[in-house]
């Protein structure tokens, strides 16, 4: 009688729940245009918000993993 070894069980990697710029618009009563303004040029400043201006990919949606530092910078700059 052979036994087949038992295969490892696989760690769950699912990716981490997003936050998105239209959610955080949303909870502030913010205009989204405004938002992504005020974000493009707080990215810009790196020293004042490094996560956000690591984390941001031109020409990609303005979202972060859900309690990130990067979302954190996100919302002081929105409500600077």
């Amino acid at each position: 009688m052979s036994t087949k070894p038992i295969a490892a069980t696989k760690p769950s990697t699912n990716p981490p729940e997003m936050v998105t710029l239209k959610a955080i618009c949303a909870e502030l009563k913010i205009d989204p245009r405004l938002a992504r303004e005020k974000l493009r040029i707080a990215a810009r400043e790196a020293k004042k918000f490094p996560e956000l201006a690591k984390t941001h990919k031109p020409r990609l949606a303005w979202e972060w993993p859900k309690g990130s530092e990067a979302e954190k910078q996100a919302r002081a700059a929105l409500l600077a």
